[in-house]
C-alpha cells in the first residue's frame, strides 16, 4: 500500500512541474484529493493508540480482584456495581480492561429468549392450526374475521365473518376447517388448535367440545405472540391488503364476498417468502418440504440452462472486466499503469486548459 501511495504523489508531482492541476492528475488515477495531502503530511498510517494517564492504581487492581474472587461469576458491570456500594467508583471499561489483562474475561452466552421460542416443530400439513381473530367495520359497525390457519403450508383453511365472538363460533369454525380438509370428527388424529387466552377460548363450554372430539386445544403463553405467530402475520398482511384498503364493507355479504376473494388468491396465488416464494395451496397440496426444495432447485437449473442457451445463440461471451494490455498484478499495483492510463486523458487535459484560458 505504501508503494501505491508513494507511486501516486510521484506521479502528482511531475505533472505539476509540467503546470497540471493536482486535482486533474488524481481524478485520471481514481484518488480522493483529501487522501493525497494526508499522504503528504505524513498520516497515511494509523497512529499508535495514545496511552492514558489516568491508569488504576494498584489499590484499585487489588479491589478489582478481591470482587472477583470473591464473585467468580460477576462480569465488570457488576463488579462496578460493588465497588460503587463501597465508595470506590471505576469505570466498567477499565475493570473489563484490567479483567481482560488478567485473562479473567470468558464468553458469555445470553440466553434466548422465551418469547423468541415458538414451542412448535409442524413437519407436515394438517398437524397444528392456529386460530384467532381481529376487527373490521361492516356498516360503520365493528364485525370480527375469525380464522383457521395451517402452520405447515399457511393455508386458510376455514374463515368466518361474525359480529361477536363466543365460544361457539370457535367450535364451528373448527368443524368448517375439518370438513374442508376431508377430516372425520370420529378419526383418531386430528389437528391440534393453538389460540389464545381470550374468553371463547378458555370457556368449559369451548375445552369440553375438544374433550369430546378428542382434539388437543393449546394455549398460548401470555404476552407470547410468537406461539401463535402465524396467525398474527396473516391478519397484518390481510389488513394491509384488504381490511385498510376498504375501510368499511356496506354489508355483511359484501364482506364476506370480497374477503373470501382475497383469502383464495392468498391461497392459490399469491407467493410467500416463507415458502420458497410458492403458494400456501401448492406447499399444502404438496406437503413435503423435500420434494419443494427439489422443485426449485429444478426451476434454477433450467433457468441457467435458458439463459446460457440464450446468450451461446447470440454469439456472445460473458464480459471480462480489467485494463486493456494489463495483466491482474499490474492492475492491482496503481504504480504500474497511472502514467499510461494520465497519457490517455491528456488530450482532455489540453482541452480543459485551453477553455480555462479562454
Amino acid at each position: 500500500m505504501a508503494s501505491q501511495r508513494q507511486a501516486v504523489m510521484d506521479l502528482v508531482e511531475r505533472h505539476r512541474e509540467e503546470g497540471r492541476r493536482v486535482s486533474e492528475v488524481l481524478g485520471s488515477v481514481g484518488v480522493a484529493r483529501s487522501s493525497y495531502y494526508r499522504w503528504r503530511k505524513g498520516q497515511g498510517d494509523k497512529t499508535a493508540q495514545r496511552q492514558s494517564s489516568y491508569q488504576i492504581t494498584e489499590e484499585e487492581r487489588r479491589l478489582i480482584e478481591e470482587v472477583k474472587e470473591a464473585h467468580p461469576e460477576y462480569r465488570h458491570r457488576r463488579i462496578q456495581g460493588v465497588l460503587q456500594s463501597q465508595g470506590v467508583y471505576l469505570s466498567a471499561s477499565a475493570i473489563y480492561g484490567y479483567l481482560r489483562e488478567k485473562g479473567w474475561v470468558k464468553s458469555y452466552d445470553r440466553r434466548a429468549a422465551p418469547w423468541k421460542e415458538p414451542r412448535y416443530e409442524v413437519w407436515r400439513r394438517n398437524l397444528m392450526w392456529g386460530c384467532d381473530w381481529t376487527k373490521l367495520l361492516v356498516g360503520g359497525v365493528r364485525w370480527y374475521l375469525l380464522t383457521v390457519i395451517d402452520f405447515y403450508s399457511r393455508l386458510i383453511v376455514a374463515f368466518e365473518i361474525v359480529p361477536t365472538v363466543h365460544a361457539g363460533h370457535v367450535k364451528a369454525i373448527y368443524q368448517a376447517g375439518l370438513k374442508g380438509q376431508g377430516i372425520s370428527v370420529h378419526s383418531e388424529r386430528k389437528p391440534q388448535l393453538r389460540v389464545d387466552r381470550g374468553s371463547p377460548n378458555t370457556s368449559w363450554v369451548t375445552q369440553e367440545f375438544f374433550e369430546a372430539l378428542g382434539a388437543e386445544l393449546s394455549f398460548a403463553r401470555v404476552r407470547r405472540p410468537t406461539d401463535n405467530a402465524l396467525t398474527e402475520r396473516f391478519y397484518g398482511t390481510v389488513k394491509q391488503e384488504e381490511i385498510y384498503l376498504v375501510g368499511n364493507y356496506p354489508d355483511e355479504t359484501s364482506a364476506r364476498e370480497e374477503i373470501g376473494r382475497y383469502i383464495e388468491t392468498y391461497n392459490r396465488s399469491r407467493p410467500h417468502q416463507a415458502l420458497f416464494n410458492f403458494t400456501p395451496a401448492h406447499v399444502h397440496e404438496v406437503n413435503n418440504k423435500s420434494v419443494l426444495l427439489q422443485e426449485l432447485g429444478e426451476l434454477k437449473r433450467r433457468a441457467r440452462e435458458k439463459r446460457k442457451a440464450y446468450w451461446a445463440e447470440r454469439g456472445r461471451c460473458p464480459m471480462q472486466g480489467g485494463y486493456p494490455g494489463k495483466g491482474r498484478g499490474e492492475i492491482v499495483d496503481p504504480g504500474a499503469n497511472t502514467e499510461e492510463i494520465f497519457d490517455r486523458q491528456q488530450p482532455e487535459f489540453q482541452e480543459s486548459r485551453d477553455e480555462g484560458q479562454k
